[in-house]
C-alpha cells in the first residue's frame, strides 16, 4: 500500500533584494522512497520542479550536505533556524529556506512512512532495473 505526505512550505528566496514570495509544495511518496519531490510556485504559477535524494533533506538538518545540482545546510544563527537549499542546473542557480521547524516535521513524517534503512521494502530496484534492461 502506498502512502504520501504532501506539505506546503513557506520559502524564502535567498539574496534578493526584496521580498518574493515563494511556496514549496513537497511530496514524498512511500512507493518511490529514496526520492522528494518539491514544485516550487510564486505568483500563482508553478516555477519549476526538482526530484532529489531524501537522505538530502534528512541530514541537512544537522549537517551540510550534497554535492553538485543540489546542497542542504542548516542554520542556527537568529531567532529563527532555517534550513538552506541551494539548487543549480550549471547555468543558474537559487538559494531558497525554509523554516527548521517544518523541515524537521516533514522529515519527521516521511521517516514515520518509510524508516531509514527500509527503503528497500518499498521498492524494487531489480525489478525496476530488469524493466529499464528489457525496454
Amino acid at each position: 500500500m502506498s502512502c504520501t505526505e504532501h506539505r506546503v512550505l513557506p520559502l524564502r528566496l535567498e539574496a534578493t533584494p526584496v521580498s518574493v514570495p515563494l511556496r514549496g509544495v513537497f511530496a514524498y511518496r512511500s512507493e518511490r522512497p529514496y526520492e522528494v519531490t518539491l514544485d516550487f510556485e510564486g505568483a500563482g504559477m508553478h516555477l519549476a520542479r526538482w526530484v532529489f535524494s531524501r537522505e538530502l533533506l534528512l541530514d541537512g538538518q544537522v549537517c551540510a550536505t550534497g554535492e553538485g545540482d543540489i546542497q542542504v545546510w542548516p542554520r542556527w544563527e537568529g531567532s529563527e533556524p532555517r534550513i538552506f537549499l541551494t539548487f543549480s542546473n550549471g547555468a543558474q542557480s537559487c538559494v531558497v529556506s525554509a523554516r527548521a521547524k517544518d523541515v524537521r516535521e516533514l522529515c519527521r513524517r516521511m521517516t514515520q512512512l518509510v524508516p531509514r534503512g527500509h527503503e528497500q521494502r518499498h521498492y524494487d530496484l531489480d525489478a525496476e532495473l530488469s524493466a529499464l534492461l528489457l525496454r
